[in-house]
């Protein structure tokens, strides 16, 4: 007896890191909603490597933004064969309205759900809201802080298929909490000077919590100089995909960044977590979400903000629990 063909839909969406973590939270929306579907993300290939893994995607295809026309062609001509139930465009821009047109005379709904410039609110609450809206089921529009998170417990799937992710496989023994310092890209005055993060990892040392230095290539010269200056600090940077960062924020104490990208992804993540603002008029319309508390820091001077006032920060969102509180 053959398995009843199953609607397809298809999910688009391409960005940076934080607004692919941002898109976590619409797809298990999606992905509760139909339950019954072959569901397909549509993106680029940047975080394939991480989203292939996601529970909420039977597929995922990267020819989203093709650079050749003749691969546009290829991509469009599989779209179309596909014959897909709906569509969901999580991007909003002129390249995913140009793939609109590929169903034009199709029965294929298409549904354009994606952040726009100038909202008031945050891009999660604002799509969670529209997307409900769409489906009939929850409210239209969330307050400040009300829409489910985006979640990436998943991991822990991995976590039990790799030893990549155990913390011991980066010599992490015991509690550790997760120090993610802004890259090289970033403006000076955007970031935490080193000799901070080097007092911050004594200070956490102090109290019995390896620091761990987490990051891209571009913060290799962070963790190299708290690993010189701070004996017992590890430096990760550079050395860890997102799956295992993931991981890591599974069983850390706490995560502490400036505002970047990754640090979306430690919250989802489950980590408790103290993210530092500067040139920002409201952190609390961007910042990341997560099942644990965040805490938003904002001075005009980054440098004006103390590892003392780091580590007070920590305790008041839980970090220095007996136990991780994603774990």
């Amino acid at each position: 007896m053959t398995e009843p063909q199953r609607d397809i839909t298809y999910i688009l969406h391409w960005g940076d890191l934080t607004a692919t973590v941002r898109m976590l939270a619409a797809a298990k929306t999606i992905r509760d909603a139909y339950r019954r579907d072959r569901i397909i993300l549509l993106t680029t290939p940047d975080y394939e490597s991480f989203l292939k893994h996601c529970p909420w995607f039977n597929a995922i295809e990267i020819d989203a933004c093709p650079d050749t026309r003749p691969m546009a062609g290829l991509r469009d001509k599989r779209l179309k064969l596909a014959k897909p139930t709906r569509v969901f465009d999580l991007v909003g821009s002129s390249d995913s309205r140009k793939i609109k047109g590929i169903f034009r005379f199709s029965r294929t709904k298409w549904h354009e759900v994606a952040p726009r410039s100038g909202d008031t609110q945050h891009p999660v609450d604002a799509v969670a809201g529209e997307l409900n809206g769409l489906l009939g089921s929850g409210p239209s529009f969330f307050p400040l802080g009300g829409a489910p998170a985006p979640d990436a417990s998943w991991v822990d799937y991995l976590a039990k298929q790799s030893r990549m992710l155990d913390p011991e496989y980066f010599g992490l023994n015991g509690p550790f909490a997760l120090l993610a310092p802004a890259g090289d890209s970033v403006k000076p005055a955007l970031r935490w000077p080193k000799e901070k993060w080097a007092a911050l990892a004594h200070e956490l040392l102090q109290l019995g919590i390896t620091p761990a230095l987490i990051g891209g290539p571009d913060t290799r010269d962070v963790g190299r100089h708290v690993s010189q200056v701070v004996p017992g600090a590890r430096d990760i940077t550079g050395k860890a995909k997102l799956a295992q960062l993931a991981g890591l924020a599974r069983r850390t104490r706490f995560v502490f960044s400036e505002d970047t990208p990754l640090l979306h992804l430690l919250t989802a993540s489950g980590a408790p977590a103290l993210a530092l603002y500067g040139n920002v008029e409201d952190p609390a319309l961007i910042a990341p979400r997560g099942p644990s508390p965040v805490i938003l820091m904002h001075a005009t001077t980054l440098a004006q903000v103390t590892s003392d006032e780091a580590i007070a920060a920590m305790r008041f969102a839980g970090g220095f629990a007996d136990a991780p509180a994603a774990a």
